[in-house]
């Protein structure tokens, strides 16, 4: 049973080596494929797009059926949660960002021109065709200073292009940015002195955070602080980079489909509990804890499912597709779900709205995002992706204290 009580806000290369002459251009050069990375980046493009279909689609179905006002929704089933608190998507492609970065980069070193340099040959194609477009459509909302903070990565700050439903995403890419500007330092770091340096780090950035929190006096803007910044998400990176650590050393403690179920029932239990409490709208001091356990148990769901799944049947390669064209059905989706609510468009069957919006998403928004994420993934987000450079050297061996056990092999998974 779904209640509601607050509105949705706006909540985002794989090429093994030598597989270029098989097309598969999305793989990077750097690191070898993992079908299941794709399978979570899929699941992680799918929740944020469930979360804002329901919640956007959902309010003017209520109007119509009972003249409620929009708000937040709430419901008591555990699985009804990781819709409508879909948004911890976004923490699980933070965290698949650190863990697919160190897989490729643990004891090496890291060209910083050519990473960057590839990280701007994924990301700005889709990114300025999007600019273009939006600044054509929003004159009025535009100026120099703010598109040219959009493109430097500072797109989640006061002042960046503010393009209605075409920018809404953006502020994710600002944070995906300001990562890969500090990720070389950190793989350093992590290849250097092992798990327990990022751990001291992560404490130091709470304690920071915590002063910054205690000292505002409640007039701080909790989301802003915790959910649209590098400040709040900082620590999610750094996870998903230790979970790498742990899956390149110590890959087989964390196989096994019971493992993998125990880590999804543990990251749902904790959604459920934070919807529960009213937390994404309510500025308690919890939040500030709630992004370190957020980020925990996805990188525990992501280090337990990539150790155990390599499935390579046609349903894994069927939602991995769905995870290589992620980037642009994050970016895309906002616009088609605006569209719909823009229209009043929705299926009603059942005649509950919420449910209603949730099944207009899966048969409408969903295909339609697909469709469109197929054209913008073809046209212009893969054929920049066979200009990426290999961006590492030699291998250096981590220097950790303890003599680790040796790193099991990670086999190429062939898509075929």
């Amino acid at each position: 049973m779904v209640r509601s009580s607050l509105i949705c806000s706006p909540s985002r290369g794989r090429r093994g080596v030598g597989d270029e002459s098989r097309g598969h251009l999305m793989r990077s050069r750097n690191r070898q494929y993992l079908v299941s990375v794709d399978h979570l980046r899929a699941y992680a493009a799918l929740l944020v797009l469930f979360c804002h279909g329901t919640h956007m689609i959902s309010p003017h179905l209520r109007e119509i059926a009972n003249g409620a006002p929009n708000s937040w929704l709430y419901t008591e089933n555990p699985l009804g949660t990781l819709v409508v608190e879909g948004h911890t998507g976004v923490a699980l492609f933070m965290v698949l960002s650190g863990f697919i970065f160190t897989i490729g980069t643990l004891g090496k070193d890291i060209h910083y021109g050519r990473f960057l340099g590839n990280r701007v040959l994924r990301i700005f194609p889709l990114y300025i065709a999007l600019i273009i477009l939006g600044v054509g459509a929003y004159k009025q909302r535009a100026d120099l200073p703010a598109v040219l903070q959009s493109l430097i990565g500072l797109g989640n700050l006061p002042g960046s292009l503010d393009l209605g439903a075409v920018s809404s995403m953006w502020w994710a890419i600002a944070v995906e940015l300001q990562f890969y500007l500090l990720f070389p330092l950190f793989s350093r770091l992590l290849t250097k002195s092992g798990p327990l340096a990022l751990c001291k780090l992560l404490a130091a950035v709470a304690v920071i955070r915590t002063l910054v929190w205690a000292s505002a006096a409640g007039g701080i803007n909790v989301n802003s602080m915790l959910y649209y910044s590098l400040a709040g998400r900082i620590d999610q990176f750094l996870m998903g980079m230790m979970a790498a650590w742990f899956f390149v050393h110590h890959r087989k403690r964390f196989q096994g489909l019971l493992k993998v179920g125990l880590a999804t029932a543990l990251v749902t239990g904790a959604v459920w509990a934070f919807n529960q409490t009213h937390s994404f709208h309510e500025g308690r001091a919890s939040r500030l804890l709630w992004v370190d356990v957020e980020g925990a148990l996805w990188a525990l769901v992501v280090l337990t499912y990539v150790a155990t799944v390599s499935s390579t049947g046609r349903v894994s390669r069927g939602i991995a597709k769905v995870g290589e064209m992620s980037f642009s059905v994050y970016l895309l989706h906002y616009m088609v779900v605006t569209m719909f609510v823009s229209h009043r468009w929705g299926i009603e069957p059942t005649g509950r709205p919420v449910v209603d919006a949730f099944i207009t998403t899966v048969v409408a928004v969903l295909p339609i995002t697909l469709i469109t994420a197929v054209v913008t993934f073809h046209g212009i987000e893969r054929p920049f992706l066979r200009w990426r450079r290999t961006y590492l050297s030699a291998a250096q061996p981590p220097a950790t204290a303890a003599a680790p056990s040796p790193a099991p092999k990670v086999e190429l998974v062939s898509p075929r």
